[in-house]
């Protein structure tokens, strides 16, 4: 009889059991798993969110590993594109270039750059992060060499383009990559890392500049700019897919064999019958799902506060070498096409210009764990705007300089939050494409804004300079229209 007193009845649901008495208890009672005696044997699946299975898996090497991979794609990127700025006034003696010729060529890699990086990033979210970085990179290394040993102009203007395009299609990937192999809390930690590794490019190629380019020459010079690029290809071709990119597309055993690759590495073992909660497959990638009413909001305003603050900053870019080199005080008077190599002291400049950028890239990672996004990007973009009118006053070489780096470290502070807030703002089937849609806007606005400094600067400054200003006033605005914050929430698979 007593065993009638007492009688255990198991739910239909295996993550629920269930208890009753005929006494007096009701038939069935709902006990709730962490309830049970944690000894008892249980038929129950082991299956896992995928942020509980990462918080198993933990912090430790794998995600240094996949952060080290992200430092080399983004530097190494970078550096071929800002090596375009530092060696484009030699080839212009050398060849006798045009400045019509220098800005079609820093237009065509900039939009073969936007076009690609629009492209592949739906290309990504459909087929994987890793595929297309590996291919990306083989044909990049390819292509910078093939710079390197360019008999003319014309053929160092196709290396340029295809080389742009590859940048392109892996600056939209890592971003992705980053933050997706470990717990939504480090998140930020990893876009932090992708933003400054993308400028460590820029402070690099400076610095080499500045020791090499006058010693070997801008052949090897690329060469040796572009040799970053192969620990890159085999760390990609040795770590995993991204499991959270596998979960999403409903491939569920491969997501646990990256899942227990990432566990190996950290030195944590994962019970054998483990398994991750996979969404089914989906149509990932898609356009209409990016641009339905969800989405919208967050893809035209992120898009158009990018684009500005892009347009400023490789305006800059190719803007400051001129300004340098050409001796002329803020907004001046308009100097002459003439052939003239950066000397030693505009190659210091330019590196101190980019070297403050790290230090506003850290500030803007303490401002996104302790504040928010969205005030310290309105803030920044704010100051940027302010900064970029000094530009008319004509004080001298040194307040042009400190112009500069306050200008930098501004959009620095913004492009770091915005590269924080991308990843966060869409879930795993379509961030990708989103990235890469509001990347390819953000090289759109570097185009032409590296594109109206050769039609302006020779012509008038000062109208550059205001129409520098009027863009980077865009932005603020569409930062004061944006409204979502992204701190606190969780990333989504769907």
């Amino acid at each position: 009889m007593e065993e009638d007193e007492k009688r255990l009845v198991s739910n239909e649901d295996d993550n629920l059991t269930v208890y009753g008495s005929t006494s007096n208890q009701p038939e069935e009672t709902l006990v709730s798993d962490k309830d049970k005696d944690p000894t008892e044997n249980s038929s129950e699946d082991n299956t896992k969110e995928l942020n509980e299975i990462y918080e198993l898996v933990g912090l430790g090497p794998a995600q240094y590993l996949y952060w080290i991979l992200t430092v080399l794609v983004a530097s190494s990127d970078y550096v071929e594109l800002t090596l375009l700025s530092v060696i484009l006034p030699t080839l212009r003696c050398i060849w006798d270039l045009s400045y019509v010729f220098e800005a079609a060529t820093t237009v065509a890699v900039y939009g073969s750059y936007a076009i690609c990086a629009v492209v592949f990033g739906k290309i990504a979210d459909k087929y994987g992060r890793k595929p297309v970085i590996k291919w990306a990179t083989i044909v990049l290394m390819v292509a910078a060499t093939a710079g390197a040993v360019s008999p003319n102009e014309w053929v160092f203007l196709l290396t340029r383009v295809l080389t742009g395009a590859c940048v392109g299609v892996n600056i939209s990937c890592i971003a992705c990559y980053c933050t997706e192999f470990s717990e939504s809390r480090y998140r930020a930690h990893g876009s932090f890392i992708f933003s400054v590794s993308m400028k460590l490019g820029k402070v690099g190629v400076n610095v080499l500049a500045y020791l090499l380019l006058h010693v070997i020459g801008w052949r090897w010079f690329i060469i040796v700019c572009t040799i970053q690029a192969v620990p890159t290809l085999v760390m990609i071709i040795i770590l995993p897919e991204s499991p959270r990119y596998l979960c999403a597309n409903g491939q569920q055993d491969k997501a646990m064999k990256a899942i227990r690759c990432l566990a190996r590495l950290n030195g944590k073992e994962l019970s054998d019958d483990l398994q991750v909660v996979c969404c089914s497959d989906q149509d990932s990638g898609s356009y209409s799902k990016l641009l339905s009413k969800e989405h919208k909001k967050s893809v035209i305003a992120l898009s158009v506060i990018y684009f500005s603050n892009i347009f400023v900053e490789y305006g800059l870019i190719t803007l400051l070498p001129l300004l340098f080199s050409s001796d002329i005080c803020g907004a001046g008077v308009a100097p002459e096409h003439i052939c003239q190599n950066l000397s030693q002291e505009d190659l210091a400049k330019l590196s101190i210009v980019t070297s403050t950028q790290i230090v506003a890239a850290v500030g803007a990672l303490i401002l996104a764990l302790t504040v928010n996004r969205l005030v310290p990007l309105r803030v920044a973009i704010g100051f940027a705007v302010l900064s970029m009118m000094c530009f008319f006053v004509c004080v001298g070489p040194v307040f042009t300089l400190l112009t500069s780096v306050v200008i930098k470290m501004c959009i620095a502070v913004s492009n770091t939050l915005i590269w924080i807030m991308m990843p966060e703002s869409f879930p795993t089937d379509i961030r990708s494409t989103a990235i890469g849609f509001i990347n390819g806007w953000g090289k759109l606005g570097g185009l032409l804004g590296a594109g109206c400094v050769y039609l302006l600067f020779y012509t008038n400054p000062y109208a550059l300079i205001g129409l520098y200003s009027a863009v980077a006033l865009i932005g603020f605005i569409s930062s004061l229209v944006y409204d979502r914050e992204t701190k606190g929430e969780e990333m989504k698979e769907t």
